[in-house]
């Protein structure tokens, strides 16, 4: 298998398995092969590192803050369980069944200092197992196992949560979006980034909500119609996606007759379209060549990162 990268690349974050040299690291403004093994799975990428999963460990690349991403007293590593660091420095991940909570617990800590000494802030219980977490700049967004996606955040973004707020399900608690539930199909897969968040349907509908980076912190967004709700966002015509990442500025797509779209911010080469060009406010299919033996099998983004894994096509 092979994972593409493209985009900021100051910490050497998307250079594995080279030797960091003295020069300052250029960033990648097409889809570069930065890493190949018999297994690359999960990839997690923050501003400043992305760890691949890779075999039956985890490869780092930038700078990472090594220390704090596994926990000495149960051997644990940060992603070895769904989990999430948002914007804010928080941590939301994922405790196993006991004696207190039946099922899987959803666990959050104020940083990954206070995931390491394990003295976390919030337990909630949850009614399945949970299957994926993501996180933007001020919360979160969970995938259960049963389909069900809940959120989780700051107030004064109530735009992000995609749900009312009220008394019963304050913005702070993980509690259900039903426009979600309401779709009467399961969801597949959550993503989020800066302001944006977003489902996909196992039918390959792609459904996104959010907010404007708010203040100061204005910048260019991907998506300028994002209201509080989930909307459903056509790509290139209605076509079904398979995967999705979303990005602080950008987002990638991959459709189920393998094609990858980006849109969004090209400041770093986050959507890897080559360096003239500096963002693309509608979907734009990449010029991604495969040899006839490889295909596309998942996507994912960072801040501004976008990531392509491919494996060799299954013989029919």
């Amino acid at each position: 298998m092979n994972l593409y990268a493209s985009g900021f690349n100051a910490w050497n974050q998307l250079n594995f398995d080279i030797i960091p040299s003295d020069e300052e690291p250029d960033d990648l403004f097409t889809f570069t092969k930065v890493l190949a093994d018999k297994l690359v799975g999960h990839v997690v990428s923050k501003i400043h590192y992305t760890s691949a999963q890779r075999n039956d460990t985890w490869a780092l690349a930038g700078s990472y803050p090594s220390k704090l991403l596994h926990r000495e007293a149960d051997s644990a590593c940060l992603f070895d369980l769904p989990s999430a660091e948002s914007g804010d420095g928080k941590v939301l991940t994922v405790q196993n069944s006991d004696s207190e909570h039946p099922t899987q617990a959803i666990v959050q800590y104020l940083s990954l200092a206070a995931w390491k000494a394990n003295k976390h802030t919030e337990k909630w219980s949850c009614k399945s197992s949970v299957r994926q977490i993501a996180a933007y700049d001020t919360g979160f967004v969970i995938l259960l196992e049963d389909g069900t996606v809940l959120s989780c955040g700051d107030l004064r973004f109530p735009d992000c949560l995609g749900r009312e707020v009220d008394e019963s399900c304050p913005a702070h608690v993980p509690c259900p979006i039903e426009d979600l539930s309401d779709l009467g199909e399961s969801i597949e897969k959550v993503s989020a980034g800066g302001y944006t968040l977003g489902a996909l349907t196992d039918s390959g509908g792609l459904y996104l909500w959010g907010m404007k980076p708010p203040g100061s912190q204005s910048r260019y967004t991907a998506f300028i119609d994002l209201g509080p709700m989930p909307s459903y966002v056509e790509v290139d015509g209605e076509k079904d996606v398979q995967d999705f990442a979303i990005g602080e500025a950008h987002a990638i797509a991959l459709t189920t007759d393998g094609c990858v779209y980006v849109i969004g911010d090209n400041t770093n080469g986050q959507i890897g379209l080559g360096k003239p060009v500096k963002q693309s406010a509608l979907w734009s299919k990449i010029d991604f060549i495969l040899p006839p033996d490889e295909e596309v099998v998942a996507i994912e983004a960072g801040p501004r990162a976008s990531f392509i894994v491919t494996a060799k096509t299954e013989s029919t």
